[in-house]
């Protein structure tokens, strides 16, 4: 055979290209026809075809949206709902943690049952639903018996029983954060309240009592009077640990951060009120800055910021801040004026950027901590009231705070701050002005 048929023939005139036809001409048209002539005009038999790779995969994409269909009909229908998908109690150094994982944020309405057979302590959510949550759970034997869980099929409102041990004083808190899983957390927190008497005052069954507050004012004490030389705080409603506040610029300021609704519930009764400040956080667009203020702490200033956030998966930042950046003497509005000023300034009045801190600001900055750590440790009732308030699960702050005010003040132009918690985010900041800023992440 010639070396050109095994190629094709590429000679001018021929048609064959990859050794078909070549000069015989081209191929018969039986070749092309299922081997049958043109002019055989016999019906085509009948042919079983297997079925492609590409129409088995359309075939089982079909299969799972069919199957899959209902459910998301479901979870559509459930999207407008609040959702408890988990619920467990736990028990850990003396404390009993109730944990809730919710679809969104929210705040139920809490209700203590003083009964001295048959003590309780009722969550109520009137809008929201359950998914895969046990009727009822074992108890941790130390306060709690059991826990059941209330809900009618299809429609809203939970109800969440602690069946508590009788004679058993106790306190409890709530605190509510962003699970690293998804959703929220919304945890009650119940410990034994050592300074109460062991046998609660007898009521009449099935009947709550109003809260109030203990020595500490944080938590809510389940129908225990206030230690001796301690006044009680207002009265509070019987169904709620705490109220959000109704009107005006704080219940502004709840709208923008939920999950600060104790702390500013605890301002608003210790006489804060608030303004909102024009200037927001720079290259945070949406950004929201209210000044708080009372006449029975001159010295101090409250700050509350919103920081929205950009996406999704990111929740918003809030921040509450208590300073002393309010402090009115010539120290601090020299030391003002003196951090806003531009390079040129700086060098009218100084031979280079060195003298500027270590001779100019540093020597303010120390005498503007030690007014300021004198201010803190005057206001330390406050200020203890407010950590118990803002991190309830956290009893050992306040103390580990007033042990970082108790130090000598740091000599260093950079001053010190200290992260006293993570979880809540508790930032002890002394460079000039002290302050205590606790940051409550979500909305």
């Amino acid at each position: 055979m010639a070396p050109s048929r095994l190629l094709g023939d590429f000679r001018p005139g021929s048609r064959d290209l990859l050794g078909q036809g070549g000069r015989n001409g081209p191929p018969p048209l039986e070749k092309f026809s299922d081997h049958r002539s043109l002019t055989d005009h016999r019906p085509l038999r009948t042919m079983n075809y297997p079925l492609r790779t590409s129409n088995r995969i359309f075939l089982v994409i079909l299969i799972i949206c069919l199957a899959v269909a209902p459910a998301a009909a479901q979870a559509q229908g459930q999207g407008d709902h609040l959702i408890i998908s988990r619920l467990g109690l736990s028990h850990a150094q003396g404390l009993t943690f109730l944990t809730m994982i919710l679809s969104r944020p929210e705040q139920p309405r809490i209700q203590p049952v003083i009964d001295p057979q048959h003590p309780q302590l009722i969550i109520d959510f009137p809008q929201a639903r359950v998914y895969d949550v046990p009727v009822v759970q074992a108890g941790d034997a130390q306060l709690v018996q059991e826990v059941r869980t209330m809900a009618i099929p299809g429609q809203d409102g939970v109800r969440i029983v602690v069946e508590l041990l009788p004679g058993r004083p106790y306190t409890y808190w709530r605190s509510s954060r962003t699970s690293p899983r998804g959703g929220y957390q919304f945890i009650i927190g119940i410990r034994p309240d050592a300074a109460a008497s062991p046998t609660p005052p007898a009521l009449v069954p099935g009947v709550a009592a109003p809260s109030t507050t203990g020595p500490t004012g944080a938590p809510s004490v389940a129908g225990v009077p206030p230690a001796p030389g301690t006044t009680a705080a207002s009265p509070r409603p019987p169904d709620y640990d705490y109220r959000r506040p109704a009107a005006g610029t704080l219940a502004e300021i709840y709208n923008l951060m939920p999950t600060a609704g104790p702390v500013l519930e605890f301002l608003e009764r210790q006489g804060w009120s608030a303004q909102r400040d024009g200037a927001g956080r720079k290259g945070s667009p949406g950004s929201q800055r209210f000044i708080l203020a009372n006449p029975s702490h001159p010295e101090l200033s409250i700050v509350a910021e919103h920081v929205p956030t950009r996406a999704t998966t990111t929740p918003a930042i809030n921040i509450i801040a208590i300073s002393t950046d309010k402090m009115a003497d010539r120290d601090a509005d020299k030391y003002r004026q003196m951090v806003r000023w531009d390079l040129a300034t700086i060098k009218k009045h100084f031979e280079d950027i060195g003298d500027y801190y270590d001779d100019g600001l540093k020597p303010l900055r120390l005498r503007l901590r030690e007014r300021s750590k004198a201010i803190f440790l005057k206001e330390y009732p406050l200020l203890q009231k407010f950590l118990e308030v803002a991190a309830p699960q956290r009893p050992e702050l306040p103390a580990q705070v007033r042990k970082h005010l108790d130090e000598k003040v740091n000599k260093r132009l950079e001053g010190a701050q200290y992260t006293e918690s993570e979880n809540p985010l508790v930032i002890l900041d002394m460079v000039d002005f002290y302050t205590l800023r606790v940051y409550f992440l979500g909305q």
